[in-house]
């Protein structure tokens, strides 16, 4: 049974690629040597794992209420990545609808 996500695909992949690109971007290289200021590179962090863990979150849960094949496995990727994994999962989400 297809239940709806908590959250609109069309809000979650943009709040997965941000947390993506700029976890990725600000944990991996000083910000300051950009010209940004050290509490807006930290304020940045912020916001890109906080929209990685509601994109995990709101993935987890609708993995568990829909019953996806290998839901243990996308748990432990949205948990450890959860902006990537997120996109992942939503761009391949319709396939386990489909009807045989």
């Amino acid at each position: 049974m297809k239940t709806k996500l908590l959250i609109p695909a069309n809000i979650l992949i943009p709040l997965a690629l941000f947390g993506a690109i700029f976890t990725v971007f600000t944990v991996s290289f000083d910000l300051t040597s950009f010209g940004i200021p050290l509490a807006a590179g930290k304020f940045l962090t912020y916001i890109a794992f906080l929209c990685s863990f509601l994109v995990a979150l709101v993935l987890i849960s609708d993995v568990f209420r829909n019953n996806i094949p290998g839901k243990y496995l996308w748990t432990l990727g949205f948990l450890i990545s959860g902006g990537i994994t997120g996109l992942f999962y939503l761009r391949s989400r319709p396939k386990y609808f489909v009807q045989a």
